[in-house]
């Protein structure tokens, strides 16, 4: 059986009326409110709308840039902030620091200053002495003169400069040294030393002893009298040969010497001398050569002579 063809229709008679109504309608509103259209505003009021805007703009582009100046003068401030917190740690650890050196200085105990030394008063130039032919010595125990050294001690030490500046008054210390071992007596005891820088020594006796005034001993003293010139040279080291001598326990000590002392300074090296000896021994200076031309050396051989109850004389020839 064949179906019946079906009609369809897209819009039916119900909505086209609906559509024409509504249509209706908006003619109605529109004819009804047109005379009123132009009094909502003038021809220039869209101008003056993109005047406002334009200057709204303006406004707001001004402001962004205030805005940004704003937020850069706040980043500078926290910068400036920042740098000040770290200045002031920086204060705060240097203020620490400060305060413990303070309390580290405060322990520190300052001794108090040498004394300065008096500047050592220039002494007039001594007149030469006029040498007195010596005495020789007469019967035991009694006093005699030895190169115008007066002494009544028997036990002697000679200690004799062989210093390079000696070999200019070479006859001059051996005919003081056969002078003074022409003196000698057999209740006298002896001994020779001789120095030089280094310092070095010559003995005699050998090993420094001091030993009995026989004949010969004197024989043999004179021989090394003789041989003594052939050593000299080198420096002066009159502290370490007082020193030896000392050691040995005279009873008196001859220095014989032509020279300030140049190990150590010469006040500085009578005040040792001194303290050893503690008045033990008589130290008797003899200067050789033109001693008054040296007043550094005479100093020092008279301080040395007179701290230690001995004589000082000079031998210029």
């Amino acid at each position: 059986m064949r179906r019946a063809r079906r009609n369809i229709a897209v819009f039916s008679i119900s909505a086209l009326d609906l559509f024409a109504a509504a249509l209706g309608a908006f003619i109605l509103i529109v004819l009804v409110l047109f005379p009123y259209y132009k009094l909502g505003g003038t021809d220039t009021s869209f101008e003056e709308l993109e005047e406002l805007v334009e200057k709204r703009r303006l406004v707001a582009s001004s402001t962004q840039s205030e805005m940004a100046q704003i937020r850069a003068i706040q980043a500078e401030i926290r910068l400036l902030d920042k740098q000040y917190r770290t200045a002031e740690v920086n204060m705060s650890t240097i203020e620490a620091r400060i305060l413990e050196v303070q309390k580290q200085t405060a322990d520190i105990v300052i001794p108090d200053p040498p004394p300065i030394p008096k500047p050592v008063e220039k002494i007039p130039e001594p007149e030469p002495v006029p040498e007195p032919t010596p005495p020789r010595s007469t019967n035991s125990g009694q006093e005699f003169s030895i190169l115008g050294v007066g002494t009544d001690k028997r036990d002697v030490m000679i200690v004799v400069d062989m210093s390079g500046s000696m070999r200019a008054h070479t006859k001059n210390v051996v005919s003081a040294l056969e002078e003074i071992l022409g003196q000698m007596q057999p209740s006298n005891r002896f001994a020779i030393l001789g120095y030089r820088g280094g310092p070095s020594y010559s003995v005699y006796p050998p090993g420094g002893q001091l030993t009995r005034a026989g004949r010969n001993e004197i024989n043999n003293a004179m021989g090394f009298v003789n041989r003594l010139p052939r050593q000299f040279g080198g420096g002066t080291p009159t502290q370490s040969a007082l020193i030896r001598a000392l050691n040995a326990r005279p009873e008196a000590v001859i220095l014989i010497s032509d020279g300030a002392p140049d190990d150590g300074q010469p006040g500085a090296i009578v005040n040792n001398i001194t303290r050893r000896n503690r008045g033990q021994a008589e130290i008797h200076t003899v200067a050789i050569g033109d001693y008054t031309s040296n007043p550094q050396l005479t100093l020092f051989l008279q301080e040395l002579a007179n701290n230690n109850r001995g004589d000082f004389v000079g031998r210029a020839r």
